[in-house]
């Protein structure tokens, strides 16, 4: 079973500076692919969702190794089953010894021993301007290599092993550069399947994360044009009630923890509703609220179906793309 685009290109040849994003689920592996990549954006050349079926685990890579497209680079994004995202306070220490005493302050929230896991710090405190907070992406050691040798059975070395958070930050970096204003401190929220991940960049950087309920269904319901059964009864309703609560919630924190480094923009997508929410939004969040603009980053060289941004399923992977250079393993 499949779910994929292929382009009228031999998988055999090799596209000088490609990169290849993949996720590998126990059923499912989803892939893009791109012939030239960077933080400003991508060319993408092919994406898709391979489905297990009822084959075996060996099989089911066996038949998806055959299809995937031929890479430079070789990045996999982990699902977010397969590692937390804690916000720690910053230990008062030396720069140098910053990581090793945040991995034992991490500790103090979860199992076992700080060999157990690995840790990256995606946002350094330093200087007078210092965060209060640090971000710390952690997921345990046997999962980092079971997915590495899963790349090995689809005949790939991964370079790169990823998060969804920074991947969203990569998506709302580069849609900032390609504007002619660049402001300091900008959100995303990305919303899919009734869920929200909302994440701040300071400069850049990625600075703060949250997910949340938040059903597009019910905050779209205003520009439908057939209301079902389900989002004009009360219950739908109060499904949209409690998205918006949980965004407030979202912009109060940030607004509580740096109160000296407000929002200047959010940017939103929420897959082809992403219009009627912003019209749910706007009116509420209190910044330049607008849509998260992908097209601007991403180009395709043949247009033969509705582009991959277009589905939020695979924002991670293109965000993943964007990984700056200085950030690649």
């Amino acid at each position: 079973m499949s779910n994929r685009w292929l382009p009228d290109l031999p998988w055999g040849r090799r596209a000088k500076g490609s990169t290849l994003a993949l996720t590998i689920g126990d059923a499912s592996v989803r892939y893009v692919f791109a012939s030239d990549s960077s933080e400003f954006g991508a060319t993408i050349n092919s994406w898709g969702a391979e489905l297990r079926g009822s084959q075996t685990r060996e099989a089911f890579l066996a038949r998806v190794k055959a299809l995937l497209p031929a890479a430079d680079r070789t990045l996999v994004l982990l699902d977010t089953l397969d590692y937390q995202m804690l916000q720690l306070e910053a230990p008062n220490v030396p720069a140098e010894e910053l990581k090793a005493a945040i991995r034992w302050r991490a500790m103090e929230s979860l199992e076992g021993t700080p060999d157990d896991y690995t840790m990256d710090l995606l946002s350094v405190a330093a200087g007078p301007g210092r965060l209060a907070e640090v971000l710390v992406a952690v997921a345990r050691n046997e999962v980092v290599r079971a997915r590495m040798l899963e790349c090995e059975q689809l005949g790939r070395s991964a370079k790169v092993i990823d998060v969804t958070e920074t991947a969203h930050r990569n998506l709302l970096h580069a849609v900032l550069l390609a504007e002619s204003d660049d402001p300091p401190v900008a959100a995303a929220l990305i919303a899919f399947a009734g869920r929200a991940l909302m994440v701040v960049s300071v400069q850049g950087q990625l600075c703060f994360s949250r997910r949340f309920e938040f059903d597009v269904d019910t905050l779209a319901v205003a520009e439908d044009d057939i209301r079902s059964a389900l989002v004009s009864s009360s219950a739908g309703e109060e499904s949209a009630e409690r998205s918006m609560v949980q965004l407030h919630r979202s912009l109060d924190l940030w607004d509580i923890s740096y109160p000296n480094l407000p929002l200047a923009t959010m940017r939103v997508d929420a897959g082809p509703k992403t219009p009627a929410v912003l019209d749910r939004l706007k009116p509420e969040t209190g910044v330049d609220t607008r849509p998260l603009a992908l097209s601007t980053i991403f180009n395709l060289p043949t247009a033969k179906k509705s582009p991959p941004w277009h589905d939020p399923s695979y924002l991670p992977l293109l965000g993943a793309l964007l990984r700056p250079a200085k950030a690649s393993a």
